[in-house]
């Protein structure tokens, strides 16, 4: 599913397979869904519990759905602007809306620790300069290998131990 047409490839191997528009009542399919993935979708919906709906209504009784959402609005930086949030996510809103839309949480636990503090400096950096949001660049090969090092260390270690914070929240819903 794309709400935006612009980055679809009508030419793609999977176009068929794409549902372009939104995730909201003119979606319908007569199929049912074992998992519902949104991956740092639900932050750009401006009715959130609608769409948690929506994704209750398409699940099979025993599915589940995942959500990765960004975490904090504290964190909140052009970044968020620049990609049209409408919230960031902690686990008490996330926990408000999955109730009213019908969900139970499983699961829900905050990722990319060390990009908490990281964020708070942008954040801060950006309190300074009057500077317009700008897509997100690619960092070197050198640069991305240290950083996917340092996520892995993370996940194998900071992030058993659930910390109350995070860049990301991800959670497992299941219906009630």
């Amino acid at each position: 599913m794309e709400a935006d047409d612009r980055i679809v490839d009508p030419l793609g191997k999977y176009f068929q397979r794409i549902h372009l528009g939104r995730f909201d009542e003119s979606y319908q399919t007569d199929q049912s869904f074992h998992w519902i993935v949104m991956l740092d979708v639900l932050e750009h919906i401006p009715n959130p519990i609608a769409a948690l709906e929506k994704a209750r209504e398409l699940l099979q009784p025993d599915g589940r759905m995942l959500l990765t959402l960004p975490a904090f609005n504290l964190l909140w930086t052009k970044h968020d602007d620049y990609n049209h949030h409408i919230t960031r996510y902690n686990k008490r809103l996330m926990s408000q809306q999955a109730a009213e839309a019908g969900f139970a949480v499983e699961n829900q636990h905050y990722l990319y620790h060390w990009t908490f503090p990281a964020k708070l400096l942008v954040r801060l950096k950006e309190s300074f300069s009057s500077k317009q949001p700008q897509p997100a660049s690619l960092p070197g090969k050198i640069p991305n290998a240290v950083l996917k090092a340092l996520c892995q260390f993370e996940q194998a270690t900071l992030t058993q131990l659930r910390p109350p914070f995070g860049s990301s929240l991800v959670v497992t819903l299941r219906p009630n």
